[in-house]
């Protein structure tokens, strides 16, 4: 669609500004007849903008395919000037490059020839004439592409007459009215999401989760069979969005969520590595499907249960797809669950006729009116009291009325509207914009495709670009900006004065999430805590921005969809660029205008294909972003005839590459590594890029970067001795935002530091200064440059690492840096003492690592008559995390507002206590306190007088983790106050007391996570509170020196989520009580019980001389998928003897395990899929039965230095590994049609001793 573009992007105000540009240009190089063209263009700007202002761009295709082919030619001919003057500006780039490079690099003779040069060509007109006859064909293009321009204006009065039958937008017309500076959005803090009603809906997918899975007989489900629910609904109903609340609110502590987002493109394949990838957290290496398979199989056997998340799935034609994607999950734990959300009911029944299960659907309908109509209140007066708008009260409600409870159409509406809150405004959206909005999925389209139209030019072109990104895909702020400005899409025209690229980007992120066209969601990580903001797209808005952005940008995920694409193309992403032929790969040369080019693909790729890749890139001449995540070390020795690129991200480029990156002058953003070991020379020319703003080359940055003057952020810059990277070259940088220093140490004086000028570099928000470790400080030297060191007050973020010193810098201890957010502070080996931070108001993190020598933070602050106190912390803290601080025997009172507090390995005599602040209301606030961690306290005795028995916030804990504190004595816990708590982790406490009985302890309901691990008196209080634990999910009883019984029968049955126990070092354990009762478990490790084995390994088991088959009878309702034990003994107790259907059996036994329990194996024959022993070093042989283990996939054993021969093997065992074995045997299965080689010649991986056969 040409309007897309032209009546977007190129507004008359970009017209305008390119025009004058190439008329300077072409007037500076003097040629001639220009001026009646110029000012016939001038003439036709305000004809162009009223065609602009009076078209519908929904029907410009329909009505009017003049229009639509003039639109294009106006975009052609305003990006053909756009690209001849960013080539005549690479010239003078270049020859300003040259100076530096002459400057910086040359010998003295070249110096004084270039200076020569220099001052004869600056003789009156030489140089504007040698220019000119340099540029010859540069000039020539750029006046025929403003008399392009001038033919296309030309044509606008034909135009106007076409489009008079053409009806106006109603209120987008009024778009024009408002710029991106009027938008209501004030920052970059958004509007949080708002979630409203469904609570019947959460209730019913609540109680299915965590009801047991039973068939239509009332039987329990096997793993083969996992029960599906699905969600079905129009889009926008919130299908999605249900499913998230479900799993942030209630399923994640009981399951492990796996989400996936499928779309449209049911590729099993790349739908089973996005489940892998989401299981593990980590890209999946391979992309073979039964590789992947594999690997999913192996993943799911020993996490817990899962819930399977299939996000917008339309596959309902192919059967063969959903069984090959449900096969490896069959596997996987007998709870585990999958939820689908969909538009489309036939999905749902073909994905449970794969499953072999019945249909189980719930339809998701619009929101109630009341709900809906306060989640349109939410979004159009967010920030603002409705009570201001009285006059809208009434239209709000017909508004709403109309939009029939669809919740993403509601709050995109809302965030139309606030745009302008006038009657009128919103009257004529409810009369004109609604006036034929039924709710169909086609309606609803419509009304997001009426609020793109509306949105400023600058926010469409933004929003088309996303298109080219996967579906469900999650943005950061920074990287999606940078790729805008990358790709040419965010210029300064129209800003008065101009604004920074990255601000207004910021900015246009920020209306598009306001206006809700992105959500936005928060990431934590688990380590540090750092939050980091995303954004994401809803499935329809994708399904917007994909229809929009037809012609301009394309993402292929098939061959086939680039014979489908029309050439007008300017921002591609091509994913899974391995599934084209080389041939194909050409084909995107027919893209001649592209501008955006990103290629994925899974790592390294065919050598061939991969040079068609590179040729095609090098003949892309109007490129200006390029980014690729495959491995293959990029040779582009013709790079620099690229001369409109301006962002380069590629994971390895050879030396000839670099050789022409530095002569890119247009960049602004590099991100690349050295595909070889010798580092070119030439890389110390990135220096000479005037315009570079970002840099990340992967080594130390060694090129004089005191040049880069446009430079935004600086990582990774480490100061080096002699004539290298000194501190001073960081002097001129005065628009930093981000600035990383290494090797501080090298700085040879406190003066050098001074020229830095940091304290005037008021743009930085993020400062990171580093020493590295030495065998010799000085203290002192440390100290006087931390102390000319010091930021701007605007300073956001600092980190400070490996500083020597014993005292905190002035503009610390003065709090000079009122703006902190974040500080931390690491391996700072001498540091004695923090000042007070309470006057840091804005100061959220707190993280003290490693500062073995700190003693004080602040002054002592003990608490008033009145109950108040004067805070050493920052008033709004809400992480503190305190590791590896020794000499620290007390911290400051805790603020209110803490969710997060952690301590380990600091030498605390006492836990700190939360407290008001003298200033604070009276009335207590609310807890926000989820988390308590306290480990590796040696000095700690007591929890008497600590935040842990203060009722008003222990109430909101959800984890509480108590480990490794040997001394500590007192801990009066008060665990039925913590009403919300999930998590409970008790371990190495040894002298731990309790005034409580073991009937007088209750643990809470919501309780999911139980550790109880040598923690003296408090042990049997603990497991005696087990009792109507329904949510308890896993259970850890470890060196329990009293425990000498499992819990009874009745206990273990109200255990109805228990799906882990873990029972090591119980020496005392004599009985597995009522073990058998757990109908639900899933893995049970039972290791180091002495007693236990002891009257294990006097029971004799039943012998298999005559060769019947073993029966075992048993009450007992436990079925485990999954043992681990350390000697086969333990299986002759009850309920383990009378297992049949476990999966997996590990045993540990060591060099007492002579045999196998071969009578215990053939009765789980039918499921066991995976055995394995280790240190299995008196082992001689496997039993002859081993062939009747029918179901057996996997065998692993090891140190098996006796073993001598092999039995027949399962025709079903797929892998065998045997390591340290005898060498006998080694030689023996090497040799052909040996017995051995025989037995094992059918299994597909083999691998014994130092031999790997496959």
């Amino acid at each position: 669609m040409a309007l897309v573009f032209a009546g977007k992007a190129v507004a008359t105000a970009a017209i305008s500004f390119w025009i004058n540009k190439a008329f300077t240009y072409l007037k500076e190089y003097k040629v001639e007849g220009i001026e009646d063209i110029k000012n016939r263009l001038l003439q036709s700007m305000p004809k162009i903008q009223v065609m602009l202002d009076i078209v519908n761009p929904r029907y410009v295709k329909e009505q009017s395919s003049a229009l639509d082919a003039w639109l294009w030619q106006l975009r052609y001919a305003v990006e053909e000037a756009e690209d001849v003057i960013d080539v005549l500006e690479y010239y003078k780039l270049k020859e300003m490059a040259k100076d530096h490079k002459v400057s910086d690099w040359g010998s003295s003779f070249s110096k004084v020839k270039h200076k020569v040069i220099k001052s004869v060509k600056h003789v009156s007109s030489l140089d504007k004439n040698l220019k000119q006859c340099t540029h010859r064909g540069t000039l020539k293009r750029l006046r025929e592409a403003v008399e392009g321009l001038d033919k296309v204006a030309s044509d606008i009065m034909s135009i106007l007459t076409v489009t008079e039958h053409l009806k106006e937008v109603a209120s987008c017309s009024q778009q024009q009215e408002y710029s991106t500076n009027d938008d209501r959005v004030t920052g970059l803090t958004l509007t949080p999401p708002k979630f409203v009603g469904r609570e019947k809906e959460k209730e019913k997918i609540v109680r299915w989760l965590t009801n047991a899975s039973t068939d239509v007989s009332g039987n329990l489900m096997s793993t083969d069979h996992i029960p599906i629910l699905s969600l079905i609904g129009h889009g926008g109903m919130g299908k999605t969005t249900l499913a998230q609340r479900v799993c942030e609110e209630m399923v994640r502590k009981n399951f492990k969520v796996i989400w996936v987002c499928v779309s449209d493109s049911f590729d099993v394949t790349s739908v089973t590595s996005k489940i892998l990838e989401s299981a593990t957290g980590e890209k999946p290496n391979a992309n073979c499907l039964e590789t992947l398979q594999q690997n999913l199989i192996h993943k799911l056997k020993y996490s817990t249960d899962f819930l399977l998340v299939l996000d917008d799935v339309w596959e309902d034609k192919k059967i063969d797809k959903w069984e090959k994607l449900f096969a490896p999950l069959r596997t996987g734990k007998s709870g585990s669950k999958i939820l689908l959300t969909t538009r489309m009911q036939s999905v749902a029944v073909l994905a449970a006729e794969a499953m072999g299960i019945e249909t189980e659907f719930l339809t998701i309908e619009g929101l109630e009116e009341g709900e809906n109509l306060e989640l349109f209140s939410h979004s159009v007066f967010s920030g603002q009291n409705p009570q201001d708008y009285p006059n809208l009260k009434p239209v709000s409600k017909q508004i709403v009325k109309k939009l029939g409870g669809c919740p993403l159409v509601t709050k995109v509406v809302g965030g139309h509207l606030r745009s302008k809150m006038s009657f009128q405004h919103w009257n004529n959206f409810l009369q004109e914009g609604l006036e034929h909005f039924k709710g169909s999925e086609d309606d609803i389209m419509e009304v997001l495709r009426l609020s793109y139209y509306c949105l400023p030019t600058e926010l469409q072109i933004c929003f088309r670009y996303c298109s080219i990104f996967p579906q469900d895909y999650a943005f950061k702020m920074k990287d999606l900006v940078l790729m805008w400005i990358g790709s040419g899409l965010i210029s300064q025209a129209g800003n008065k004065p101009p604004k920074r690229l990255e601000d207004i980007g910021e900015q246009i992120l920020a209306q598009l999430a306001g206006k809700s066209f992105f959500e936005t969601n928060i990431k934590v990580d688990p380590y540090s805590q750092r939050k980091e903001k995303y954004y994401i797209m809803h499935d329809l808005m994708h399904e917007l921005a994909r229809y929009v952005s037809s012609g301009e940008c394309a993402r292929i995920i098939s061959p086939g969809m680039l014979e489908n694409e029309k050439d007008t193309v300017r921002h591609l992403c091509i994913s899974g660029i391995d599934y084209l032929s080389t041939e194909e790969v050409k084909k995107i040369l027919h893209f001649k205008n592209v501008r955006t080019v990103i290629i994925e693909g899974p790592g390294l790729i065919d050598s061939n294909l991969f040079h068609a890749v590179e040729n095609v890139l090098e003949q892309s001449k109007s490129l200006h972003l390029l980014q690729s995540n495959l491995e293959n070390t990029f040779h582009l020795p013709k790079i620099a005839h690229l001369k409109h690129l301006r962002y380069i991200d590629l994971p390895r480029i050879s030396p000839d590459t670099i050789s022409g990156l530095v002569r890119l002058y247009h960049l602004l953003l590099v991100k690349c590594f050295n595909g070889s070991r010798e580092e070119p020379k030439q890389v110390r020319y990135l220096g000479n890029i005037d315009h570079l703003r970002y840099v990340n080359y992967g080594k130390t940055l060694e090129f004089p970067i005191g040049r880069l003057t446009s430079l935004q952020e600086l990582h990774n810059y480490r100061i080096q001795g002699g004539k290298c990277n000194k501190i001073s070259a960081i002097s001129n940088l005065s628009t930093l935002r981000e600035l990383e220093v290494l090797g501080l140490e090298n700085v040879e004086s406190h003066e050098e530091a001074d020229n830095v000028k940091l304290n005037n570099k008021k743009y930085i928000t993020l400062l990171s200064l580093a020493w590295s470790a030495r065998a010799a400080v000085e203290n002192g030297k440390d100290e006087l440059l931390l102390n000319h060191l010091e930021p701007h007050a605007n300073i956001e973020t600092l980190r400070i690492s490996g500083y020597g010193g014993v005292k905190s810098p002035i503009w610390i201890e003065n709090l000079r840096v009122k703006n902190l957010v974040s500080l931390e502070l690491a391996r700072c080996l001498y540091w004695e003492k923090l000042p007070s931070l309470g006057e840091l108001l804005s100061l959220k993190h707190l993280w003290l690592e490693c500062l073995p020598s700190l003693q004080q933070i602040g002054q002592s602050s003990d608490v008033s008559i009145s109950g108040c106190i004067d805070l050493s912390l920052p008033p709004n803290l809400d992480t503190m995390i305190v590791r590896r601080c020794k000499e620290l025997r007390a911290l400051p009172i805790l603020p209110t507002t803490l969710v997060h507090f952690e301590t380990s390995n600091v030498g605390l005599t006492k836990l700190p206590r939360i407290g008001k602040e003298c200033n604070e209301n009276l009335e207590t606030k609310s807890s926000r306190l989820l988390v308590v961690v306290v480990e590796e306290c040696k000095c700690l005795n007591s929890l008497e007088e600590s935040l842990l028995v203060q009722g008003d916030y222990i109430k909101s804990i959800h984890v509480l983790r108590i480990a490794d504190c040997e001394d500590l004595e007192a801990a009066p816990l008060a665990f039925e106050q913590m009403n919300e708590l999930r998590e409970l982790d008790i371990r190495n406490c040894p002298k731990l007391r309790t005034s409580r009985g073991v009937g007088d302890t209750f643990l809470p309901l919501t309780l999911q996570k139980l550790n109880v691990n040598y923690c003296g008196e408090l042990e049997l209080p603990l497991i005696g509170a087990l009792q109507g634990l329904t949510r308890l999910s896993e259970l850890v009883l470890e060196k329990c020196k009293y425990l000498e019984s499992l819990p009874s029968d009745d206990v273990f049955k109200s255990l109805k989520s228990l799906k882990f126990l873990e029972i090591i070092g119980c020496e005392n354990l004599s009985s597995l009580g009522g073990l058998g009762s757990l109908q639900y478990l899933i893995k049970l490790k039972i290791s180091a019980c002495s007693k236990l084995m002891a009257i294990g390994s006097s029971q004799t088991p039943d012998a298999l001389s005559s060769g019947e088959e073993p029966v075992v009878v048993t009450t007992s309702t436990l079925q485990i998928d999954y043992l681990e034990i350390d000697l086969p003994d333990i299986l002759h107790l009850e309920p383990l003897k009378g297992l049949c259907h476990t999966k997996g059996l590990v045993i540990r036994g060591g060099t007492q395990l002579e045999s196998l329990p071969e009578e215990w194996l053939l009765w789980n024959r039918g499921k066991l899929q995976s055995l394995k022993i280790y240190s299995a070093s008196s082992l001689e042989s496997l039993p002859l039965h081993m062939r009747d283990l029918c179901s057996l996939n996997f065998l692993l054993l090891y140190g098996a230095g006796k073993l001598q021969s092999l039995p027949d093997f399962p025709s079903s065992l797929q892998k065998l590994d045997i390591t340290c074995c005898c060498k006998e045997l080694e030689e023996k299965v090497g040799v052909n049609e040996s017995p051995e080689w025989n037995n094992i010649s059918h299994i597909a991986r083999v691998h014994i001793g130092t031999a790997c056969l496959l």
